[in-house]
């Protein structure tokens, strides 16, 4: 066998067994989104996100949100997905039952969302689970470090406010006691 034969058969040998344990392993992890965004802050505090992408901002704006409001911020999301009164108690169990339903609207009108409004809400979701991880001392114990876009766009359903508060809204409006009907 000549030598240019048998050098291309072992560039040939080589180049498939790179491509079959590239394979074996799987698909290469996506860069942490950590490494694709930049914060400044100026002298006021105020937040300036670079990003290389929209998830990547999406992740640095929840990251920066948890910085300046601490704990309420991913709690927020656990109240989106509904499940606040494991936490706070009975006193929440009508907006968890409310914010399943808008939870589950979410869900099933996730995909009519343009890819960046989903890539936002995922790269949310994604800094919030990251900072919950990186501050469990600042959550309950038991806090979930898997919130995920449909968490994060339940905040944006426009189901308008509980009948109830539209009630005492109402109420309140025309003078009345709490308690007494529209």
């Amino acid at each position: 066998m000549p030598p240019r034969v048998r050098t291309l058969l072992l560039a040939l040998v080589v180049a498939a067994g790179l491509a079959f344990s590239t394979a074996a392993r799987g698909p290469l992890p996506a860069p942490e989104l950590w490494r694709q965004v930049e914060v400044i802050r100026t002298a006021h505090g105020v937040p300036h996100i670079r990003a290389e992408n929209v998830r990547a901002a999406g992740y640095a704006l929840a990251w920066v949100m948890s910085e300046d409001y601490g704990a309420r911020t991913g709690m927020r999301l656990l109240g989106a997905r509904g499940e606040l009164a494991r936490f706070e108690g009975r006193a929440r169990l009508d907006a968890d039952f409310e914010n399943r339903q808008s939870r589950a609207r979410a869900i099933a009108t996730y995909h009519l969302l343009d890819p960046e409004t989903r890539d936002l809400y995922d790269g949310f979701a994604a800094g919030i689970n990251r900072w919950v991880t990186v501050h469990p001392a600042s959550f309950p114990a038991g806090m979930p470090t898997d919130f995920n876009g449909y968490d994060v766009a339940t905040l944006d359903i426009g189901n308008g406010p509980p009948p109830a508060k539209v009630r005492r809204f109402l109420t309140a409006l025309r003078g009345g006691a709490p308690g007494d009907g529209p």
